[in-house]
């Protein structure tokens, strides 16, 4: 029986997954802010944001399965610490 599938839960491979996937995204909004410069952080939110989306799209999730609660602590903290320290580094190169 997958228990973890009742009432939107998700297994941990899941949650990993989109962990990994939003720290990749991060890194990659990074370097773009990076590049574009002072006003790269609005890019960055916009890459950071769509990942909410892009994340039920290709892990094919319900609504159920990843709320916006849930997002903000499996895929959001991950890009903020990926998309920042790279922005940073980027930009003061």
């Amino acid at each position: 029986i997958n228990v973890a599938r009742i009432k939107g839960d998700m297994d941990e491979d899941s949650e990993r997954r989109i962990e990994y996937f939003h720290m990749l995204l991060g890194l990659v909004a990074g370097i773009a802010s990076g590049l574009i410069g002072a006003s790269g952080g609005l890019v960055g939110l916009v890459i950071g944001y769509s990942g909410f989306f892009l994340t039920r799209i290709i892990f094919k999730l319900s609504q159920d399965d990843l709320s916006m609660n849930k997002w903000v602590s499996k895929g959001a903290m991950p890009f903020l610490m990926f998309w920042l320290p790279t922005w940073i580094f980027v930009y003061n190169l």
